[in-house]
């Protein structure tokens, strides 16, 4: 197991508290005594010249985002360097099998044999010092790479504690270490999200703010194997305090980390919010595997499984588009390693401030469009609805769980429905991440994007378009029928043209959808009036029949 290394309070000192709970870098500190550490200054003006010749370093290059990174980071400029992913070692699983695979995916055809092989994998452990690299490896990493972007996550909002302390804090430590050692670092830039914050309420500033916890203290205790026995999800709710999650809690721990090891090096934070589809680039609509985030959501609605959302109508739904992340990140890259900077800077990548889309107009719109680009099939005609609390719980368990256990046989049989899992273990990832996405979902968090703005500005003027990150005029319409015909296109691999077929086939789930009402009632009416006659059977029957239609 890997063991912390005791880091000194010099690295901490650079880290102060001031009144308003964020932290900031003494000007004392950052100028008195200049970092060791051989920095590379580049002048290029645009971000193709940046990335031009330099090596970059990778984590979570297999995900969602880092997939898309590493597809934007080729088409940054034909002279880019070498693109290191870290893998982990899995039995019986080549990493370059595993690389070429990732390369196989649509949204690098257009590279030829020898810009793919700029992307090399590095097998290793996230957690371990130095990702337990061979010497050689490290070596040829610390004199070669110039840029790291670190995404990798456990993105499970309720993860042990201890595995979120690992993945999220202490895979942090591992590569701000490797920064450190560079020769030549230009930038380092961290993947952090909107929502680590989300223990506070009002306008959250893009300012690191202060963690209840040393995060030096908490990567200690999870080496600690004692402080783990008896630990109950009581215990951890003391940790939490008035974070949601383990998630949010590592993820702020991870950004007071980077203020207090980063200071005077060429460091960034880029916090996004809910990461959806593309929306330009590299193609539209790609969603990769759809199953990752809120997207998940979206695969299951358009077959008509997920019917039914929890949330405040007027609470603003925080979505961004993939590409968008990935641009804030290269912009943020070519930034930092373009100027002397005190300390990292910190963007959001969010909508909401300039953009606002609320949960009431989002069901609106993901109607709208799934009704124009239906899918080839599905188990029941894709709506949903904005419920709350009983009225949420009893329509989940009535027309979700229920449903979806009669549905089990027929869908073994004639292998019907979503790939991979049955509706019914579908319908239990669905309560589970219903429940974590209430908190978000419910509360109207908002986000400056102040100094995203001001960066965004200083873009060059031939880079504006291609490096935009400002959904200041994102048409969500036109976003949500782009992540629907992807998720078609990509997950459940159908065609992305809808037809008159497609057309029709919604029309006869259309009439099924209402004739099932009028079912119902002729259930409840048949059942009900041989026991209660037919004036009182007729009146129960319709009251009945009217709540459950109106649920």
């Amino acid at each position: 197991m890997a063991v912390i290394a005791e880091h000194g309070k010099s690295s901490r000192q650079n880290v102060k508290s001031e009144s308003n709970g964020k932290i900031g870098v003494t000007k004392s500190d950052s100028e008195s005594a200049p970092h060791p550490i051989q920095r590379q200054l580049s002048n290029a003006l645009t971000i193709p010249e940046f990335f031009a010749h330099k090596n970059i370093f990778v984590t979570g290059g297999t995900g969602f985002l880092g997939t898309v990174l590493i597809e934007a980071l080729l088409d940054t400029h034909p002279d880019i360097g070498t693109i290191y992913v870290l893998v982990r070692g899995k039995r019986n699983q080549d990493p370059n099998e595993r690389i070429n695979r990732l390369l196989q995916k649509p949204i690098f055809q257009k590279y030829n044999e020898k810009t793919l092989a700029k992307v090399v994998p590095v097998v290793g452990e996230l957690t371990e010092p130095n990702f337990g690299f061979p010497s050689e490896l490290l070596q040829e990493l610390i004199e070669r790479v110039n840029v790291i972007y670190h995404s990798a996550a456990t993105i499970r909002f309720n993860s042990h504690l201890r595995t979120a302390i690992f993945t999220n804090l202490t895979g942090t430590m591992r590569t701000i270490e490797l920064a450190k050692q560079l020769k030549q670092l230009s930038a380092y830039i961290y993947c952090s999200t909107a929502f680590c914050n989300s223990n506070n309420r009002g306008l959250i500033t893009e300012d690191v703010y202060k963690s209840q916890f040393d995060p030096y203290e908490m990567m200690k205790m999870a080496e600690n194997e004692e402080a783990w026995v008896d630990f109950t999800q009581q215990k951890c709710k003391s940790y939490l305090k008035d974070h949601p999650n383990t998630y949010t809690f590592t993820k702020n721990l991870s950004e007071n980390l980077l203020m207090a090891e980063m200071a005077g090096l060429p460091a960034a934070i880029v916090r996004p919010s809910i990461v959806y589809g593309t929306l330009e680039h590299p193609m539209k609509g790609w969603v990769g595997n759809a199953n990752s985030g809120h997207l998940g959501f979206l695969a299951g609605f358009v077959k008509g499984i997920f019917r039914t959302m929890c949330g405040s109508a007027s609470a603003i739904i925080d979505i961004i588009p993939c590409d968008y992340v990935i641009n804030s990140s290269l912009v943020m890259g070519w930034y930092v390693g373009t100027r002397n900077i005190k300390e990292p800077e910190i963007i959001h990548c969010t909508s909401g401030e300039v953009n606002p889309l609320n949960l009431s107009q989002f069901c609106d719109i993901i109607n709208d469009s799934v009704e124009r680009h239906p899918p080839n099939s599905f188990v029941w005609k894709p709506s949903t609805k904005l419920r709350n609390g009983w009225r949420y719980n009893l329509f989940f368990y009535l027309f979700h769980l229920l449903p979806a256990m009669i549905f089990y046989i027929p869908e073994k049989l004639f292998g019907i429905g979503m790939p991979q899992h049955t509706a019914y273990e579908y319908m239990r990832v669905f309560q589970n991440g219903t429940k974590a996405f209430d908190y978000f979902l419910d509360k109207d968090f908002r986000y400056s994007m102040k100094n995203a703005l001001r960066i965004s500005a200083l873009i060059h003027e031939s880079d504006r378009k291609r490096y935009n990150f400002d959904a200041s005029r994102c048409d969500w319409s036109e976003f949500i029928d782009r992540c629907l015909i992807g998720i078609r296109r990509f997950y459940f691999k159908e065609s992305a043209v809808t037809t008159q077929w497609h057309r029709n086939y919604w029309k006869v789930f259309n009439f099924l959808y209402y004739a099932g009402f009028v079912a119902i009632f002729a259930i409840l009416y048949f059942v009900l009036t041989p026991f209660l006659g037919f004036s009182v059977g007729f009146t129960v029957a319709l009251l009945v029949w009217a709540f459950l239609v109106w649920l």
